[in-house]
């Protein structure tokens, strides 16, 4: 599905342009359609339309719907509906006599009404599209959506879902977030080429900031991660989590490489645990291992309350690794994590990888937010 470059033009003129009738802003959202459902929306029997949705302040959305007109050209419909019982409702136009810039002349727009729409939302990434166009050869009708992207950094009904967000933007510094390198000799690291650091990101993300860690993997288990106390919570009582993480990762998907993928085989694990984690020497026999102090699992598989939540690999592929550029990505935990405080009122964070990849790895973290419930306690 592709979806054209000039959204943000497109819905400012949703603004300017929109009828006087769609301009109403009611007093309140009773329903709290918010930002969370923000992104586009199409069906999957008919990829190639779809809709933009951006929700507004003062209850009201910008939609746009990019589709096709009877005779099978391109169509732009766009408008501003107003908000209401998990509702969208409102009138859309379409626009004409435009050319592409520098022709451009805006004396020649005209704006004309085409119908009316309304989108109601069943859940985070359902929803039905009715309309009812004036050109009888539009007609009307309905059309089951589902979401298709999402804003980032908006995982839909948060807020409902956990009462209190940390969030931890690391262009601003590492704020006390520490590296734990486990699962490897306690003796002879330097082959292991461990480092953390605060820094400029490469390119083409040089304007971004974050932690950096790097291992070589020569234990065939080395685990990174970076972890911090959040503190500010009641004492010994169980506190409900999600963590999401953005990392920057130059490794494309599909890669080979010694013990596994150097992208795919590298496991990114995100936790909340009640104590301070830490490495412990083990003798486990012809040498003395560094080992987690919490059951974090091995490689894929989970720990009690650290979870596996994707891999290491961005969204290019391996044909061509001479071309492979630094890419950001997000992953958020999707199963219940939970956590004890201690008598302090602090829980512990955990975010990095465990690698199958028996070869250097380095990437960034770049951003971390916690979502908190306090659970009921009988």
């Amino acid at each position: 599905m592709k979806f054209p470059r000039h959204l943000a033009t497109l819905l400012l003129s949703c603004l300017i342009c929109a009828p006087a009738s769609s301009q109403h802003i009611p007093e309140y959202n009773p329903m709290g359609l918010t930002g969370d459902f923000s992104g586009s929306w199409y069906n999957p029997e008919q990829s190639g339309h779809g809709l933009f949705v951006e929700v507004l302040d003062g209850g009201r959305a910008a939609v746009a719907w990019f589709t096709f007109d009877p005779q099978g050209r391109p169509a732009w419909l766009y408008g501003v509906l107003d908000l209401g019982d998990w509702k969208m409702t409102g009138t859309l136009s379409t626009v004409a006599g435009g050319h592409f810039p520098p022709a451009f002349d805006p004396e020649q727009v005209v704006v004309a009404p085409w119908g009316s729409i309304e989108i109601e939302v069943a859940g985070c990434d359902t929803a039905e599209l009715r309309w009812q166009a004036l050109d009888p050869a539009y007609g009307g009708g309905s059309l089951p959506l589902s979401r298709l992207t999402a804003l980032q950094g908006q995982r839909c009904m948060a807020e409902e879902q956990f009462v209190e967000q940390r969030s931890y933007f690391f262009e601003r510094g590492a704020h006390q977030f520490t590296p734990l390198f486990v699962d490897l000799p306690a003796q002879g690291q330097d082959i292991y080429e461990l480092d953390f650091d605060y820094e400029t990101l490469p390119d083409p993300l040089g304007r971004r900031r974050g932690l950096r860690l790097t291992g070589h993997n020569r234990s065939d288990d080395l685990a990174m991660l970076i972890t911090a106390p959040v503190g500010g919570l009641l004492p010994d009582r169980v506190y409900r989590a999600e963590v999401e993480l953005e990392l920057a990762s130059n490794v494309p998907s599909g890669c080979a490489g010694v013990g596994g993928s150097p992208g795919d085989s590298v496991y990114v694990k995100l936790g909340v645990v009640g104590q301070k984690p830490e490495a412990v020497a083990v003798d486990e026999g012809p040498e003395t291992m560094l080992r987690a102090n919490i059951d974090i699992g091995s490689q894929s598989q989970d720990g009690p309350q650290v979870h596996v939540v994707g891999t290491l690999a961005n969204r290019q592929s391996c044909e061509d690794l001479s071309a492979a550029q630094w890419q950001l990505k997000t992953l958020v935990t999707t199963r219940p994590l939970a956590a004890r405080s201690d008598a302090e009122g602090r829980i512990w964070v955990l975010a990095g990888t465990d690698s199958a990849f028996e070869g250097l790895t380095e990437y960034y973290l770049t951003a971390l937010r916690l979502r908190l419930l306090l659970q009921p306690e009988f």
